[in-house]
């Protein structure tokens, strides 16, 4: 019995509705592996590679370098030996019915709303089946939800998942800076959190956001089922603090293209869409003051101001950190300074934002650590 895996347009971020295929890695009749590195598609927020489902031959190029096409197209056919050129015509010609039947593209975007808490709002995007679980995200300094573009989707296939703008991120209020500012922030994302998922939560951050997620672990240890942290500060003194202070400074698109380059090993991900949209984020009313005031209780000249060593420590839950080997930013910490519960999981070829550059390696390490929690 022959077998025939179709390769689709991905969905990256519940806003994406279609992508631009810029790059095959392999050519019709190739052998290809699980987990291959196939084709390079560009989204309006960055570019990214979609890897192979399944282990064969691509027997077939659908979509061409340089065709834009909706979510869930299909653009290629991965097949055995044993698939007929006629089996696979069929296959290609059913998919146009299968992808209009399978409510992919606009009609399956979703929104994120606005939560009142105490100091203003908080943005959240919801996605996935309630249930008695949820999953949480929380970016890091200068980011917003449209981190886990790669990341949310994947995950609500099994669980309800919310991504949230942290104070003065995204269309989340900023607050005032002060030596209390996170703990501010961290009440602002509980209650948040308590209105749209009372339930336990499992908690994954990336860098700042990896603080906030420790203090709310460490306070709500019956609620909180597992953390998950990509390179989060507070496991070290070491950190790049130019890259804060460069970020806030940058207020035309050459230098703060210079700026994020940072943070990926591959600068070539970066789209034009994703630096306009962070100098329009930086433009808004508050928003500079707001940077500022969380880059100061990140780091000084002396180094990272935040320890999670200890509130790491201290939980029960299962604790996994996931690090770039190419970080740039907040580099892979020492030994020392990694608590005995927390196990590390370093990503070869990967920068400051592992979550984008290999997002399928770490969806299945988040789905694996969920999985962890008995």
């Amino acid at each position: 019995m022959s077998t025939i895996e179709a390769v689709t347009v991905p969905k990256w971020g519940m806003t994406m509705t279609e992508g631009t295929i810029t790059q095959w890695m392999a050519k019709e009749g190739d052998s290809v592996a699980h987990g291959q590195e196939l084709l390079e598609i560009e989204t309006t927020k960055v570019t990214n590679v979609v890897e192979a489902a399944a282990s064969g031959i691509l027997r077939q190029i659908v979509l061409k370098e340089g065709t834009t096409a909706p979510v869930g197209a299909l653009a290629g056919v991965i097949a055995d030996q044993a698939a007929s050129q006629e089996e696979i015509d069929a296959f290609i010609a059913s998919y146009a019915d299968r992808l209009g039947a399978s409510g992919d593209g606009q009609a399956g975007a979703v929104a994120p709303r606005a939560i009142a808490v105490g100091e203003g709002v908080i943005n959240v995007l919801e996605t996935g089946l309630a249930g008695e679980e949820a999953v949480v995200f929380l970016h890091g300094f200068g980011g917003d939800l449209s981190t886990w573009l790669f990341n949310q989707a994947a995950i609500a296939e099994t669980h309800q998942t919310i991504a949230i703008d942290l104070p003065g991120h995204g269309a989340s209020s900023p607050l005032a800076g002060g030596d209390d500012l996170l703990a501010r922030i961290v009440t602002a994302v509980e209650a948040a959190l308590e209105a749209v998922a009372p339930t336990r939560i499992h908690l994954v951050a990336h860098s700042f956001g990896g603080a906030v997620a420790a203090v709310i672990a460490a306070s709500q240890p019956q609620r909180v089922a597992s953390l998950t942290l990509i390179a989060p500060i507070g496991l070290g003194k070491t950190m790049n603090r130019d890259f804060l202070t460069d970020f806030i400074a940058a207020e035309r698109r050459r230098p703060l293209l210079g700026v994020l380059e940072r943070l990926f090993a591959d600068p070539s991900k970066i789209t034009s869409d994703m630096v306009e949209g962070t100098l329009r984020f930086k433009r808004l009313e508050g928003v500079p003051e707001a940077l500022t005031a969380i880059a100061d209780i990140i780091a000084d000249d002396t180094g990272q101001r935040q320890s999670i060593t200890e509130a790491l420590a201290g939980l029960k839950c299962p604790v996994l950190l996931i690090w770039g080997d190419q970080d740039q930013i907040v580099p892979v910490p020492q030994a020392a300074d990694l608590p005995a519960n927390a196990r590390l999981i370093i990503i070869p070829g990967a920068g400051h934002m592992p979550q984008m550059e290999a997002a399928s390696t770490v969806n299945n390490a988040i789905s694996e650590n969920i999985k962890s929690d008995t």
